[in-house]
């Protein structure tokens, strides 16, 4: 996502460790890094960053019992969407231009158009890259629904033990999470090498050590926004401390389960051993099922005749209005500039992937990507928003 690089940057990171690593006897000495294998394929990009989720170990996430296959109208779409220098590209080459994998528009609710590329279709899992922390935070949404959790000014040592997170970080209120204001000092800079905290994070075999370990703040919790994906592994803490359940469960119980998705899905965690979800970066599913989560706010956070979320909820990310040049934020979603009457807004992970949401036009696209580290999202959000309208007839 934005200046959040989690893959290839992360691994970049580790070019430094494999020096660390160099003798048997440092490896043995770090506890909470993986083996040599995984740190040779992340370092030398062995896996492509879309397959990434093979890397690592994962909980399983099963298809809903009754999976609901999404409505088909395919048709063609020959357009020409705004693109670099004021140029316009057409779609076809928008696409494949973007190192693009899985391209699929829906519009009121049907699949008008889907594309594939490099031997992948419709059952194909990829990683998400911090597409994840809209889930996340959609996930906080049911957990506030079911009372779970009370209310989003609630602090989070109310949830987690003083042995879980340092007592700087005790009245940090969920809110804060959600919305990249909590302060915690975990910087985004994924050029280091382990001595940089979310390379580290990233790589950690032992995600809740890596937590309990962090103490200093970088503002006051509250005053101001700043990414930071260790708000999101915090959230997810929470989460599983306040449903009793892995937060793989509660997705599964929550969103596959009533949003009917079709595959199996997975949650990369830190270790077969300890189970924690890399929650900031690494739900691996399909782009029809990543699509639902679009959807579910895209129908005011309702599955036919089950409300999930609740419609203020949902309706959460379309309030901000961005008139900047630059993306905003709001409660786990990127909000593109100029979106005063569409009200659109989108997950975004590194290398480019997207689930984009447009209100104003009932439209709904997935773009799944190996892009690299520099995917121009500003453009790219312009150019489905183009899309979207064209698409619905909107001006």
């Amino acid at each position: 996502m934005p200046r959040t690089r989690t893959t290839t940057l992360l691994a970049r990171g580790a070019a430094a460790l494999l020096l660390l690593l160099a003798g048997a006897e440092i490896g043995r000495r770090i506890a909470d890094l993986p083996g040599l294998p995984t740190l040779i394929d992340l370092q030398f990009d062995l896996t492509p960053h879309s397959q990434s989720y093979k890397v690592f170990e994962a909980n399983p996430i099963a298809r809903s019992s009754h999976p609901q296959a999404l409505p088909t109208a395919l048709r063609t779409l020959d357009l020409e969407l705004p693109w670099k220098d004021g140029k316009q590209l057409p779609l076809i080459d928008f696409i494949k231009g973007t190192a693009t994998q899985a391209f699929v528009v829906i519009q009121d609710g049907s699949v008008i158009y889907e594309h594939y590329l490099d031997g992948y279709d419709a059952k194909s899992r990829f990683a998400s890259f911090s597409v994840a922390k809209s889930f996340v935070s959609a996930l906080t949404g049911v957990a506030l629904k079911q009372g779970r959790i009370k209310s989003l000014n609630e602090p989070i040592g109310r949830y987690l033990k003083p042995d879980e997170i340092a007592p700087a970080y005790a009245n940090i209120t969920i809110a804060q999470l959600l919305d990249m204001r909590s302060g915690i000092d975990v910087e985004e800079n994924y050029g280091g090498s382990l001595a940089s905290p979310v390379v580290r994070m990233y790589v950690s075999t032992d995600l809740q050590r890596f937590i309990a370990r962090r103490d200093g703040l970088r503002f006051a919790p509250g005053s101001r926004f700043e990414y930071r994906s260790i708000d999101t592994l915090v959230l997810s803490r929470v989460l599983a401390r306040a449903t009793g359940m892995r937060l793989s469960d509660f997705a599964r119980q929550a969103l596959w389960e009533p949003l009917g998705m079709e595959q199996d899905a997975s949650w990369s965690v830190d270790s077969a051993r300890h189970g924690v979800e890399k929650a900031f970066c690494c739900l691996n599913t399909t782009a029809r099922d990543f699509a639902r989560l679009g959807l579910l706010y895209l129908d005011g956070g309702r599955i036919g005749e089950q409300q999930i979320v609740s419609p203020a909820w949902a309706a959460a990310p379309r309030q901000p209005v961005n008139n900047g040049n630059a993306l905003d934020y709001r409660d786990g979603w990127w909000i593109p500039p100029g979106n005063a009457d569409d009200r659109d807004f989108s997950a975004i992970g590194v290398f480019g992937q997207y689930i984009y949401v447009n209100p104003a036009t009932r439209t709904v696209i997935v773009k799944l990507s190996d892009y690299g580290t520099e995917q121009d999202e500003v453009l790219t959000l312009l150019a489905m928003r183009s899309i979207s309208h064209a698409v619905s007839g909107k001006d």
